[in-house]
């Protein structure tokens, strides 16, 4: 993972997911947290996306996500924050929310 995604902490409070990120990466923390919660079928669904497809697209209730071969981005709706990073770096971030909602 690159430096600044090995700073992203999930953690589930009352059944809601809640995600710690560096600044540089707020979108990506509305993202999780918005988009896909404490839901292991949105985060499948997600995830399946991200390994099988080249191009794809997702649009949420805030966030926006844009698969473009090997880069991601994720867009804000509301606050016009944007994060990109490697599909590599978000397949291993999406694993191991899995672990966490599976415990």
């Amino acid at each position: 993972m690159s430096n600044a995604t090995t700073h992203v902490y999930f953690t589930v409070v009352d059944d809601e997911l809640q995600v710690s990120v560096p600044q540089e990466l707020a979108a990506l923390g509305d993202f999780f947290e918005s988009e896909i919660g404490t839901s292991n079928a949105m985060r499948g669904l997600i995830e399946h996306h991200i390994r099988h497809e080249r191009t794809w697209q997702f649009t949420g209730n805030v966030c926006h996500l844009h698969l473009d071969g090997e880069t991601v981005t994720i867009e804000h709706d509301y606050n016009g924050t944007c994060t990109t990073l490697t599909r590599a770096d978000l397949r291993a971030l999406l694993t191991d929310l899995r672990v966490l909602l599976t415990e």
